[in-house]
């Protein structure tokens, strides 16, 4: 049986240059494309916050042989338990946010949250931003503005464990409000984000 001869395609050096001209035209053109819709995406307004929170016992009382007779203070109010809530609030956006609405809420159970404090203001903030008590189980975090990138890293006491998370709200027209869990990017990711997106990227460092 005669042998089976594959054909074999030569290609002239013009046929290798026109190829790969071709192909780079389409890589040229994907990342043109790339580009373009980052810039765009960059330049349409976004009103954004994103927010991470954290609820964590200080101190367990049955450690204690009379931990029912144990009383804890904070600022002259009785608590029955040492809760600490962290909660951060971040504008993941592009533009300033100005005087956000801002509450966390525990009234799914009736468990008290107590202001503490603001922890990491930037300069020249403390008189712009703060945390006040509206009721027993509201608090209010009052802001002037958030500019893209910043952190509000508001800190609270409970007075019990709750049974599920407190809610953070902002009912802002037009602001997406949206809740993140803990932010892990090696240092080069970092690098990039702050060539391309250094709000972004200020919000990584903040976070992590």
């Amino acid at each position: 049986m005669p042998a089976v001869v594959e054909p074999v395609v030569q290609l002239s050096q013009s046929d290798i240059i026109g190829i790969g001209g071709a192909v780079a035209t389409v890589v040229v053109g994907i990342i043109s494309w790339v580009v373009s819709a980052y810039f765009a995406k960059k330049q349409t307004p976004n009103e954004e916050l994103s927010y991470r929170m954290s609820v964590t016992p200080l101190m367990n009382t049955k450690l204690f042989k009379d931990g029912d007779k144990l009383e804890i203070k904070y600022k002259g109010v009785e608590i029955d338990q040492l809760v600490y809530l962290e909660l951060d609030i971040i504008n993941t956006g592009n533009i300033v946010i100005n005087k956000p609405p801002m509450t966390v809420e525990s009234s799914a159970d009736a468990t008290y949250i107590i202001p503490a404090y603001l922890d990491d203001v930037p300069a020249g903030y403390s008189r712009l931003w703060d945390i006040e008590q509206e009721d027993g189980e509201t608090c209010r975090i009052v802001a002037d503005h958030i500019n893209p990138g910043q952190v509000i890293k508001a800190r609270f006491l409970m007075d019990a464990m709750p049974k599920q998370e407190p809610d953070f709200a902002c009912p802002a027209p037009g602001l997406r409000v949206r809740r993140i869990t803990n932010i892990q990017v090696s240092p080069i990711g970092v690098k990039l984000l702050a060539a391309f997106y250094p709000s972004l990227a200020n919000v990584v460092r903040a976070l992590t």
